[in-house]
C-alpha cells in the first residue's frame, strides 16, 4: 500500500471527531432564486422571508463567496475552503455519495452555521491501487442551533 496514503490515513485518524464551526452568513432571496434556476427547481415565492430553499441547497453550495483564484485550487479542483477546515491537502478527492436528513425548512433571512467533522477514515486497496474512504458529517443549523440539514458525505481520496 502507498506509504503516502498510509501517512495521510494516520494524520486524518487524529482528526476524527473534531468539529469545526463556520458561520456561512445569511441566506438571501437571490441565493435561493439562483440555485432554483441552476437546479431546475421551482422559483421561490417573491417577498421577504417567504422564499424557501430547495432541499439540496445547503448541501450543494460549496462556497458562499466569489471563490478562490485558480492558482489556489488543488489538482482535483478543490480548495482548502471546500473541506471546511479538515486537512485534506495532498490528496485528490472524489465524491462518493450523500445521505441527507432534513430537519427544518431553509428560508431567506436565516443565518446559517455549518458544523463539520470527520467521522471515519479507512485505508483500502482496490483494483486500481490504494485509496482512502472518508466519511464527513456537515450539520447545518441556524444561529440559535436549530438543526436545518444534516449531511453525511462519503469521499474517496487518492
Amino acid at each position: 500500500m502507498s506509504t503516502l496514503l498510509q501517512a495521510h490515513c494516520e494524520r486524518l485518524k487524529a482528526e476524527v471527531g473534531t468539529e469545526r464551526t463556520e458561520r456561512l452568513g445569511t441566506i438571501r432571496h437571490g441565493d435561493i432564486a439562483r440555485f432554483a434556476v441552476a437546479s431546475h427547481a421551482p422559483p421561490p415565492r417573491p417577498g421577504p422571508g417567504e422564499a424557501t430553499a430547495p432541499p439540496l441547497f445547503l448541501s450543494s453550495v460549496m462556497g458562499w463567496g466569489v471563490g478562490p483564484a485558480e492558482s489556489e485550487l488543488d489538482a482535483d479542483g478543490t480548495a482548502a475552503s471546500d473541506t471546511r477546515g479538515i486537512p485534506l491537502g495532498g490528496v485528490r478527492l472524489m465524491g462518493a455519495g450523500q445521505d441527507l436528513e432534513f430537519h427544518h425548512p431553509v428560508r431567506a433571512g436565516v443565518s446559517v452555521v455549518v458544523h463539520t467533522s470527520l467521522d471515519d477514515v479507512q485505508l483500502k486497496h482496490g483494483r486500481s491501487g490504494s485509496l482512502l474512504l472518508l466519511r464527513i458529517r456537515r450539520r447545518f443549523t441556524d444561529e440559535d442551533g436549530t438543526p436545518l440539514v444534516t449531511c453525511h458525505e462519503s469521499f474517496i481520496a487518492r
